[in-house]
């Protein structure tokens, strides 16, 4: 559990970071093999697991522009891929489970709890908190017959990675480290992975629990969200620039597109604090719902939305007036977003529901929704338990895909 910067920190934001983490905690509490996981694995039916890609998630009445969501799903130690333009299922893939050496079998170790997700061209990267490691997975190579071990490599990075981003120019990937929350020295910090040869070329200590990753236009800045404030790291020379304080245990980080403003949540008091990238010091700030956690800017940088999980809603911002001008509801947590790479519609994923919505982002009206994971067809409450943590979606369709 992260440290909080502040004592008024509400139980509910406690709450909220066991939730997520609770995978990752079943690891490590069974040493290594995640056995409840592993048997919530199984339970799933064999027919269900290789379902067809044209079964139809429950609720789902999406229509929007051709593409593929993937969707981290740390409960399931799982991704799906879904078509964007009908929410179709393609299908659910296993992610950072490694075989088990030396059984002469093609088991698995189920101790991979993909936490976080981030994707340059083709290439999906997951951070997998209960082992460790960083997924590497061409979605070229994805098969929708193989929804168990796909192609991936593993990139054994620091303790408890939870979240990840690419850098503008897609040369390196930063892997917020956030290490176990001990009390003791802080074992948190940056991996800085090559995306050319998949290894770790550099580690930023940190004095405390990194969370998000977000890099200026130029890539030459990296903001990055941890318990007690926001760090801005010089990518060049990986020297910390400065250390913003006050900012009430700050989660999400997004940065504008002209690069002079850098939006951070602040948990605490439900805020979004407006920054000036010139002089690291806090302009505004934007009242929204509780406990705002992910948040994302459209490609113009007009609107920001911000996902408030205590209230379950969404927040419209407009970016010019640092005002809310729009609440949307959304039933079931709701902690991850994006958009659809030409704007036209919002993915909300809702932790506790497992529940995917879709807005239309015109109008801010509800365009559909899917339950994550196979049986939503058939079981409102298949997505019980696995957890959207994080979303990345692509114009280019899944493998599978139709």
């Amino acid at each position: 559990m992260a440290p909080r910067e502040s004592s008024s920190s509400t139980a509910t934001w406690t709450s909220r970071r066991v939730i997520i983490a609770a995978a990752a905690a079943m690891v490590l509490a069974a040493g290594g093999t995640a056995t409840a996981l592993a048997a919530h694995q199984s339970a799933h039916s064999v027919a269900d697991k290789h379902a067809s890609a044209d079964i139809r998630l429950a609720g789902s009445t999406c229509s929007g522009p051709k593409g593929a969501a993937y969707v981290a799903l740390p409960g399931y130690q799982a991704f799906d891929a879904v078509n964007t333009d009908n929410c179709y299922l393609v299908q659910q893939y296993n992610v950072g489970d490694r075989e088990v050496p030396g059984t002469g079998t093609e088991d698995l170790n189920y101790d991979s709890t993909d936490e976080g997700i981030a994707m340059s061209g083709s290439t999906l990267y997951f951070a997998n908190t209960g082992n460790d490691t960083v997924a590497v997975i061409n979605t070229a190579d994805l098969q929708v017959s193989n929804y168990e071990n796909p192609t991936e490599t593993l990139i054994h990075v620091g303790y408890d990675p939870q979240n990840l981003a690419v850098t503008p120019d897609g040369n390196q990937v930063w892997v917020a480290d956030t290490g176990p929350q001990t009390g003791r020295q802080s074992l948190g910090g940056i991996s800085v992975i090559s995306t050319a040869s998949d290894t770790v070329t550099a580690r930023i200590h940190l004095p405390t629990d990194p969370r998000n990753i977000a890099f200026s236009p130029s890539g030459a800045t990296a903001y990055v969200t941890t318990g007690n404030g926001l760090w801005v790291i010089n990518t060049a020379t990986l020297q910390v620039d400065a250390v913003i304080h006050g900012l009430g245990n700050p989660e999400g980080v997004a940065v504008s597109p002209d690069g002079k403003t850098v939006y951070v949540t602040n948990t605490v008091q439900s805020l979004v604090d407006v920054i000036s990238a010139a002089t690291n010091k806090v302009t505004d700030t934007i009242p929204v719902g509780q406990m705002p956690w992910q948040m994302v800017l459209s490609s113009d940088g007009s609107t920001l939305y911000v996902a408030d999980g205590d209230s379950n809603a969404i927040s419209v911002i407009s970016t010019a007036s640092d005002k809310v001008t729009s609440t949307i509801p959304d039933p079931g947590d709701p902690v991850s977003l994006a958009l659809t790479p030409d704007g036209s519609q919002l993915f909300v994923g809702g932790l506790t529901s497992g529940i995917v919505s879709v807005f239309d982002t015109s109008n801010d009206s509800p365009a559909g929704s899917f339950n994550v994971g196979y049986g939503g067809y058939k079981n409102a409450n298949a997505g019980d338990g696995e957890e959207p943590t994080g979303i990345v979606i692509t114009s280019t369709l899944t493998a599978g895909g139709s």
